[in-house]
């Protein structure tokens, strides 16, 4: 999910902040989890960007004009003048911290409390999504000929706990508006409710937290640019994670 931060080149002037007029180049693929916290956070901040989609599974972000700008060569990315920049939670703060609008300062705060309280959210969100994916496994399904652990539930289960710990009374993971951190706490559970069958999402959510988190989901999904992002990719994403497990 992007967590980890980027690391400069030697040559490359990591005080020289971006030119602001330059449009951002938004580079994805909608099937990619953090692809779609980026495109979430460029849309709740409502700023103009490029979007320039990328197909993973035709190697698009493998080609020598886009491993200029990740050499990693995997998405999201954006390039706004002779800035880039890879890792998604990266992405979404520095979109914030570029535009310093009021809504902008709503997603992530400026006041150091309120700013602390998202980035330690952010970093919490790896651990969410590390035990949603030990039973859904995404990864090992996509690309490694595995399948999903239904033995995995109580794993799983504690990233439903550790979110409904963050909620509390709110209705938002780090207060009572949406932030950056919502998007990015928010993708394990569209998974899982995308990669699971009903009867295995009841089992799940009956779990502790099971009810706070469906209530604060519910909000999620209401957002105005939710179904834009999500509709689509996920129907997709759900057709290639089945027809791998019809393989095996």
């Amino acid at each position: 999910m992007g967590s980890k931060p980027s690391v400069a080149r030697k040559d490359q002037d990591i005080t020289s902040p971006a030119a602001s007029s330059d449009p951002v180049e938004f580079y994805w693929d909608p099937v990619s989890p953090p692809s779609r916290c980026v495109h979430m956070t460029l849309k709740g901040l409502g700023e103009k960007f490029v979007a320039k989609k990328l197909d993973l599974f035709k190697g698009e972000s493998k080609t020598p004009e886009f491993l200029k700008i990740n050499p990693a060569g995997k998405v999201p990315a954006i390039k706004c003048g002779d800035f880039t920049m890879s890792e998604s939670r990266a992405i979404a703060c520095y979109l914030c911290n570029k535009y310093n609008t009021p809504t902008s300062n709503k997603l992530y705060p400026k006041n150091p409390e309120g700013r602390a309280t998202v980035d330690r959210i952010l970093l919490l969100s790896d651990e969410i999504n590390n035990d949603i994916m030990k039973q859904v496994n995404l990864l090992g399904v996509m690309f490694q000929g595995q399948r999903p652990d239904e033995g995995q539930i109580s794993e799983a289960a504690k990233g439903l706990k550790m979110c409904a710990e963050m909620l509390g009374d709110n209705r938002f993971v780090a207060g009572n508006n949406v932030t950056i951190a919502d998007y990015f706490v928010a993708t394990p559970f569209i998974l899982y409710d995308l990669l699971t069958e009903e009867g295995v999402q009841r089992r799940f959510y009956k779990h502790d937290g099971g009810d706070t988190v469906t209530a604060w989901m519910e909000r999620v999904r209401a957002l105005p640019y939710y179904d834009e992002i999500h509709k689509d990719a996920n129907e997709k994403l759900g057709g290639l994670y089945r027809s791998r497990l019809e393989q095996f």
